[in-house]
């Protein structure tokens, strides 16, 4: 597999990776990484899933994505992520997401339902955190000097923003991933909330994994994804609890 570096054209260039060669019978998969997390830690993962058709984001600020001085607000996010699909073309799709990517995957789900044919959720709930500031001095460790700015204002931006009532709008098949242990950050109770919100849900918990979700299994993180878009692709969305 191979993969080309993309950049949106708008006022906030985003950058994304595309997979090339891919096969063209079945739907691409979108992907949106954590709060700091860029497009290319997702090239393991578009690997093991190819040849399908596979996008990973870099949100704005991180990687090789534009950094801004000011505006990182949710809704900005969302408007990035909808300008890389735009420019990719792409009407049908699968949608995928881990950690703080989790709300954002959800707020465009249930807001483009006639483009989003499956949703995979990691590790996260429905809600966008309202972040501390204590998360700050922590964060600046995994940025470069010259984008320091970048945590600060993500800090400042963010705002609690619940989204439990949003996932009644979403129809197509959700598959959320969940660590076993105490380090996973979809905890219990927000668990069946996605399972009491969620119309065609499969809700997969990795026992001894944290918020990393493919350790220490790896095979079996990629495979739950696998498994999940072949049913959705077999036409067999009823998918049992």
């Amino acid at each position: 597999m191979n993969y080309t570096d993309k950049f949106t054209n708008t006022d906030i260039n985003i950058h994304y990776i595309e997979t090339n060669d891919h096969v063209t019978d079945s739907l691409p998969l979108v992907y949106i990484p954590g709060a700091l997390g860029n497009a290319e830690q997702f090239i393991e993962e578009m690997k093991s899933l190819f040849p399908r058709h596979c996008i990973s984001i870099s949100l704005r600020g991180i990687g090789k994505s534009d950094a801004p001085l000011k505006g990182y607000t949710f809704e900005e996010n969302i408007l990035d992520i909808s300008s890389v699909i735009k420019k990719s073309g792409l009407n049908a799709y699968y949608l995928m997401a881990y950690s703080m990517g989790v709300p954002y995957a959800i707020q465009y789900a249930a807001t483009n339902p006639n483009e989003v044919k499956g949703l995979i959720l990691c590790d996260y709930p429905a809600k966008y955190p309202r972040i501390p500031e204590q998360w700050i001095e922590n964060a600046k460790k995994f940025v470069p000097p010259n984008r320091c700015h970048v945590v600060e204002e993500i800090q400042k931006d963010s705002r609690e923003i619940i989204l439990w009532e949003k996932l009644k709008e979403i129809n197509c098949p959700v598959l959320v991933l969940k660590g076993g242990t105490e380090q996973a950050l979809l905890k219990e109770e927000a668990s069946m909330k996605y399972k009491s919100n969620l119309k065609n849900v499969e809700l997969l918990e990795f026992t001894n994994s944290g918020h990393e979700l493919w350790v220490p299994d790896y095979e079996k993180f990629i495979q739950s994804i696998k498994d999940f878009l072949t049913k959705i692709e077999a036409k067999n969305i009823t998918i049992n609890i």
